[in-house]
This record gives C-alpha cells, sequence and structure tokens, in this order.
C-alpha cells in the first residue's frame, strides 16, 4: 500500500475579536481527488455568483447559493473540520493544533500531508512548522498563499465565515448547518 498525500487547506476568523473568539477550519483532501473537486468548487463558485470573493464581501444569496451547492458534493463528505476556541490570543498554536487534529482524524498512519494556510508569513510557517513536529504530523511542506490563488483556500474561508456566522445567528445560516452535519460534510474536532 502506498503513502496517503493528504493536502490540507487551512483558515481562520476571529483574530478581530481580540482573543474572544476565533475558529479554524480546515479542508483535508487526498490528492487523487483534488483536481475534480476543485473544477467543482469553481463551477459552484461561479453558479452561485460568489466567485472568487472573500466571504466577508459576498452577498447573502451568493453565500446560500454557494452553500446548497456544497451540501450536494458527496466527494466534501469527512472532509472539513473545525475547532472553535475561546479567551485565546494563540492564534498559531491553535491552528497547528487543528490541523493535528483533522489530520488524526482521517486514522490513517500512512500519509504525508502539504499545509496550505491563507496569509500565512515567514514567522508563522515556523511557529506552525515547530507545532507539528510536536504533535508528530508527517508533513512534506507549509506554505502560505493566498485565497485568491486557490478554490480550496476559498472553500475553507468561506466554511471559516459561515461558521462563524452561524454561531452568531445570522439568518441566511438557518437549516444549513443541521445539513451539513447530517451528510458528514463538516465536523467539528
Amino acid at each position: 500500500m502506498s503513502t496517503t498525500k493528504l493536502y490540507c487547506f487551512v483558515d481562520e476568523t476571529g483574530q478581530d475579536t481580540k482573543g474572544t473568539f476565533f475558529l479554524v477550519v480546515v479542508v483535508l483532501k487526498d490528492s487523487k481527488t483534488l483536481d475534480q473537486l476543485e473544477q467543482r468548487l469553481i463551477a459552484a463558485e461561479e453558479f452561485s455568483g460568489k466567485r472568487k470573493q472573500k466571504w466577508n464581501k459576498s452577498h447573502h444569496a451568493a453565500k446560500q447559493q454557494y452553500l446548497n451547492a456544497l451540501t450536494h458534493e458527496k466527494t466534501l463528505k469527512e472532509s472539513i473540520y473545525y475547532s472553535q476556541y475561546r479567551e485565546t490570543k494563540a492564534y498559531v498554536l491553535f491552528t497547528a493544533l487543528t490541523i493535528a487534529k483533522a489530520v488524526l482524524a482521517q486514522r490513517n498512519n500512512d500519509y504525508t500531508v502539504t499545509v496550505i494556510i491563507d496569509g500565512l508569513n515567514d514567522k508563522e510557517r515556523d511557529l506552525v512548522r515547530t507545532e507539528l513536529k510536536k504533535l508528530d504530523i508527517k508533513y512534506r511542506k507549509i506554505r502560505g498563499m493566498g485565497d485568491e490563488q486557490s478554490a480550496f483556500l476559498r472553500l475553507a474561508d468561506a466554511m471559516a465565515g459561515f461558521l462563524r456566522d452561524s454561531i452568531e445567528g445570522e439568518s441566511y445560516t438557518v437549516g444549513l448547518m443541521p445539513r451539513f452535519i447530517q451528510k458528514g460534510i463538516i465536523v467539528e474536532i
């Protein structure tokens, strides 16, 4: 059996709350399914009108259309993980911890993971690397990237925004969270 090559796309929300609330989303996929899923994610962005916009800049109607499309995407099952934290500013530490929890949730010991984090700078990358080593995560590469460059980072951005909006009781989110949970797409870890 060959080593599974995983790709991990990460975004967060909540730094604006100055530690009151922090949420990290990890989109974790096997490299074999990336190309096909990327095309479907781009199609969902176009169909919904969300396009490549950041989540907080998208209109509620586009958000709902995009999220509805995602609930029908069977290959997203057990691909989107999140953790929320309260009363902390240890953002990089909890980002690394969430990555580790998502990778370990795959229950696969024969893997390597490439980690791509939205807006990661060099100092933060070094901190994530240190934490993942401590947590015994077998990473291949850790890098930063802008979410405009990747449909998967845009998905992580959308899920972080959606989850925060859902927690905060935004009206457009009503009924969507139970659908994601029922279909096993979003998993809190």
